[in-house]
């Protein structure tokens, strides 16, 4: 009974859990499926009776109201709305005023035959479904015909219980919905023979009531929201026959959703009363289909002992409990009661949890005795784990070699399941395990931020594509994540008072401090203490803001991101150590250059929320360092495209280490993923020499506890190359500097200096990292609907059995849409003497006006060891400006590497509203793309001007500029005020841009 079950989460829908992308990565929701169930609900009921039946029903109550009742009492929404006239006549009135969706109508009218109203109801309204009730038992006879249904859909007999109402809706719902809902396999149907109004009246309450109970327990058990609507609306349809003839036409109809048959004995089979029907109908079945038998007839009780099947007395007290103990014990329901083979109960699970506890852990004969059953598959079944217990039942005990082996098959195809089911869906915190890898994980309610956004988009996306399939040789995959909302954050807020203490005038560090003193939430602790019990690994503490990464404002690198080695023997100061890098994190939110930037868009401080994202950090250990072998960022749009690159090329840069290399704008690598021989920079061996990879960041693996009071950096080592080649991590990315032949030799192999060119990654494709690239950022660009950047780390698994560098693993660390400026103005560029600045690659599109004022940074004396002292002197300027200003100055603008550049913040800058990064005869450097700060300024609007030192048609009028008198002046840093306006223009067709004396402009330049 029990099978190898081997899950391919992209072949087909695992219960309604996987949506669906084809190859170029079209987007199908998870869960998606619970859209399209129960489209047809019963939301206006027009009941048509005489007043004495309306009374009669009522019983000095509303018959609307009974109905709602019944709808609280089962946690169900949207009750139907009740419409009663008093007449056939008055009721094809009302069905020309306005739609419903089903009428009840009673037998004694006095101006039509039921059965003329039902064929003129219908004549009206061809879809409406017409149920006739009747109150008397003399009635039955008189108006019921077995299986025939014409004019009225389906009789009832009411017998004062208001619960009959709620069936008969539920009925008329599950018979419209069942054919559409049952198309992809996900729905079950419980079928019901009986030919007698007045018994299945009696029945169809009480099996409602115990599959809404059911349905009720497993809904807790969700995954997340989404499955438990999913579960709520993809609960067991029930369909009534009354004749052998329409029961066994609709099992044949539905034969893969059958979850169980109940069946009367004697009944209508070629238009007369056969005797046995029902044993018949067994005989039709396939096997393991539970059925429960019932009738008025105790004699049948022996026939039903004889084919194994359980009775039940339709005239018994106990007719509520039958049913009951037929549902926990036959079709799966309640909880799993674990049983020797003399049926002693040795365990009981209520979820899945439990039960796979117990599967591992009870006697084997225990196994055996259920499996043979299919206890295991109606249990599965019917807590809507379709997929594997349609797969279990078919199977045979024989088929194992002993009952170990039925066990072990058994939890191997349950863990596949869970595994599947889980892969491209959030998860709740509660009902997560972390038995698996690429999980993403929720923990609160709020929003998940823009960069958890993101993440849940692309992990849905990449575990419902065929992006896998398509690159043999590389696992494509997204870090184990979890996702912290902002609802904890506005609780932590809260419960701390921390909008009250926040003060304008406070420093960083007092903020810091500030929230490091703030007490973490008991319960959060608790779950951040379960979540360590299962994660040892390196992790990595991300923001994930409201704001940040949107399509018009990223907010890269505003906020702060903490490494954790996660390895400290005290448990409990891991879990300290989590809890301070989230509230550090938290705390960024309030830090001057965040309310900087924040500023300088359209939105405002109390608008922001922080929700936090915490990953497991990719790369291998090497003894007390950790870090990825290959790490950076990749563009779809390329803003300094060197001719043949075009923009729509894209960028992409990578570095060996962690990837904060790039984003801080170091130096490393930069290549067209449609171009990649093509590596600017990289020409000659002198080049090479001087603009490769210097250094790298990895995480210290230390026995030590950090304290995260001293930065994002106080867990990192900064590493020479060297270091790198002890750990032999050079093979794929390294060439040799062969100082005798005063060449480049590619690969490792030769003594001498070991430079990163990656050209065993672009050159030989030792690794299939430039078609990996191409292919997700296609997927991104089409995803989000525009160009994206991702940042992505690779690494290389360790395995004893084969290669060393056996499977590498591409890990998309996060993605974020790329702020292009769409060209609004056709803008003309032409020099003329009027020109201080002209750049053949600036960033923006239009003309700006009004900038009389601009800070420079004096080349004379300009000194790339003092560049914290630069940045200080601009940031002083910034404040005493406080207006508009053109900012020029050597080297990349926001760099974190020193010596390439000025490494502003957002403080120091703010009123920025166009940059110049010049170079110097001395001092030449490749233009910025990749870093956080680059891509801020770019999604600002703030025009970006590139001047390369002796490059023809590119220049700066230095001596215009040292000609004018300051008005202030540092010791590095000048600012001057003119008197008069400067024009900008940038065309963002050509990438030209210029700055002219507007004065002089309006005289005929």
């Amino acid at each position: 009974m029990v099978n190898n079950i081997t899950v391919n989460p992209n072949n087909r829908n695992m219960a309604g859990q996987q949506g669906g992308v084809d190859y170029k990565g079209d987007y199908k929701p998870s869960f998606h499926s619970f859209y399209d169930l129960m489209k047809f609900k019963v939301t206006n009921i027009l009941l048509v009776s005489s007043l004495y039946d309306a009374f009669i029903l009522e019983e000095e109550g509303l018959l609307a109201e009974q109905i709602s009742g019944e709808y609280r009492d089962l946690e169900l929404s949207s009750p139907p709305r009740v419409m009663r006239v008093d007449s056939c006549e008055s009721g094809l009135a009302e069905l020309k005023k306005r739609h419903y969706d089903l009428i009840i109508t009673m037998p004694r009218l006095v101006d039509m035959d039921p059965f003329k109203f039902g064929r003129m109801a219908k004549e009206q309204q061809p879809d409406i479904t017409v149920i006739l009730l009747l109150t008397d038992t003399a009635d039955i006879p008189i108006f019921y015909k077995p299986g025939q249904h014409d004019e009225i859909d389906k009789m009832f007999y009411w017998n004062g219980d208001s619960a009959l109402f709620f069936a008969i809706t539920k009925y008329v719902e599950d018979m419209l919905n069942v054919e559409p809902d049952t198309d992809d396999g996900l729905v079950r149907v419980l079928l019901v023979i009986e030919d007698s109004p007045r018994y299945y009246s009696i029945f169809l309450p009480l099996i409602y009531r115990e599959v809404m109970s059911q349905t009720e327990k497993l809904i807790a058990e969700g995954l997340n929201e989404h499955e438990k609507l999913f579960r709520k609306k993809a609960r067991p349809k029930i369909l009534l026959a009354e004749t052998y003839e329409e029961g066994l036409a609709l099992y044949e109809k539905y034969r893969e959703n059958i979850l169980g048959v109940i069946t009367d004995v004697d009944f209508p089979r070629g238009g007369e009363c056969l005797d046995g029907a029902g044993f018949q109908l067994i005989k039709e079945l396939d096997e393991g289909i539970p059925v429960l038998v019932q009738s008025s007839g105790i004699k049948y009780q022996v026939d039903a002992d004889r084919v194994c099947t359980p009775f039940l007395d339709k005239n018994s007290d106990m007719l509520l409990h039958g049913i009951r103990n037929f549902f926990n014990e036959c079709l799966g329901f309640g909880d799993f009661m674990f049983m020797t083979s003399d049926k002693i109960e040795i365990g009981r699970a209520r979820d899945m949890t439990e039960f796979m506890h117990y599967v591992q852990t009870v006697p084997a004969e225990s196994i055996r005795y259920h499996a043979g059953a299919n206890h295991f598959s109606n249990w599965l079944m019917a807590r809507g784990e379709i997929d594997i217990a349609k797969k279990l039942r078919p199977r045979k005990v024989s088929d194992y070699q002993n009952n170990e082996d039925i066990r072990s098959n058994l939890i191997m195809s349950i863990r596949e399941s869970n595994k599947a089911k889980r892969k491209g869906v959030i998860t709740n915190f509660q009902q997560q395990n972390f038995e698996f890898e690429e999980t993403f994980t929720r923990l609160g309610g709020g929003s998940l931020g823009g960069k958890g956004r993101g993440l849940a988009f692309l992990f849905a996306l990449f575990n419902q594509s065929a992006v896998k399939d398509k690159i043999p040789g590389c696992q494509v995959r997204i870090p184990d994540t979890l996702v912290i909302g902002t609802e904890i954050f506005d609780n932590f807020m809260e419960s701390n008072k921390l909008h009250e203490k926040i003060q304008p005038d406070m420093s960083d560090d007092e903020i810091k401090s500030l929230f490091m003193d703030a007490k973490t939430i008991i319960d959060i602790k608790d779950r951040l203490r379960e979540y360590l019990f299962h994660v040892r690994e390196p992790l990595a503490v991300r923001s994930s803001s409201l704001l940040e990464d949107s399509h018009n404002q990223p907010f890269a690198g505003i906020y702060a991101t903490f490494m954790l080695p996660n390895n400290c023997v005290d448990d409990e100061i891991r879990v300290e150590q989590l809890c301070d890098a989230i509230k550090l994190v938290y705390a960024s939110a309030f830090s001057k250059a965040a309310k900087a930037y924040i500023q300088s868009t359209v939105h405002t401080s109390e608008e922001e929320k922080m929700a936090i994202v915490v990953q497991k950090l990719i790369g291998n250990r090497h003894e007390n360092r950790f870090y990825p072998t290959i790490s950076g960022v990749a563009q779809s749009y390329n803003y300094y495209p060197v001719a043949p690159l075009k923009r729509e090329d894209g960028i992409v840069s990578a570095a060996l280490g962690l990837g904060r290399i790039v984003v801080d704008g170091e130096k490393v690598l930069a290549f067209s993923p449609k171009h990649p021989n093509i590596v600017p920079g990289f020409s000659t061996p002198e080049q090479v020499m001087d603009n490769s990879q210097t250094h790298f960041y990895a995480l210290s693996m230390e026995d030590v506890c950090y304290d995260l009071r001293g930065g994002e950096h106080v867990t990192l080592y900064t590493l020479p190359i060297k270091d790198a080649e002890e750990d032999n991590t050079l093979d794929l990315i390294a060439s040799t500097y062969d100082s005798n032949d005063q060449r480049l030799r590619d690969g490792t192999g030769s003594d001498g200096p070991k430079v990163i060119t990656f050209a065993g990654v672009l050159k030989y494709e030792m690794l299939p990292l430039v078609k990996v690239i191409n292919e997700l950022l296609d997927i991104g660009t089409r995803g989000m609907g525009g160009p994206v950047e991702m940042e992505y780390a690779v690494r290389f698994n360790e395995n004893a059995n084969s290669n060393e560098f056996d499977k590498p693993e591409f890990y998309v660390v996060q993605i974020r849409p790329l702020v292009t400026k769409k060209e609004r103005h056709n803008v003309t560029i032409s020099g003329d003497e009027t020109d201080i600045i002209l750049a053949s690659k600036a960033l923006g599109n239009g003309i700006l006006e009004g900038i009389r004022d601009i800070i420079f940074v004096e080349p004379d004396k300009f000194d790339n060891t003092q560049t914290y002292n630069i940045a200080k002197e601009i940031g002083e300027l910034n404040q005493e400006i406080g207006k508009p200003f053109l900012l020029i100055g050597p080297g990349r603008w926001g760099t974190r590497d020193r010596f390439l550049g000025v490494p502003v913040d957002w403080n120091h800058i703010s009123n920025a509203k166009a940059m110049v990064e010049v170079g110097l005869e001395k001092f030449r450097i490749d233009p910025s793309h990749g870093t956080h700060f680059f891509h801020n300024i770019t999604s600002l609007g703030i025009m970006y001007f590139t001047v390369p030192f002796g490059k023809e048609n590119q220049f700066i009028d230095w001596d215009w500029l040292k000609s004018i008198e300051p008005k202030s002046s540092k010791k590095f840093a000048v600012h001057v005020e003119l008197p008069y306006e400067l024009e900008l223009k940038v065309d963002g067709r050509t990438g030209k841009g210029i700055v002219r004396k507007k004065e002089a402009a309006g005289n005929g330049g």
